[in-house]
């Protein structure tokens, strides 16, 4: 893995961690979905 990917990976993990209270597992996942969806 590139560095810049794991840099990517690790603010978007932390981005995760620190809204994990207020935005639920599911509700992030279907938002990635979403997110993937749009880029094909």
């Amino acid at each position: 893995m590139s560095s810049s990917m794991k840099d990517l990976l690790d603010k978007f993990f932390d981005f995760c961690r620190e809204y994990r209270q207020e935005i639920p597992h599911q509700k992030m996942a279907e938002i990635l979905r979403e997110y993937a969806d749009r880029l094909d």
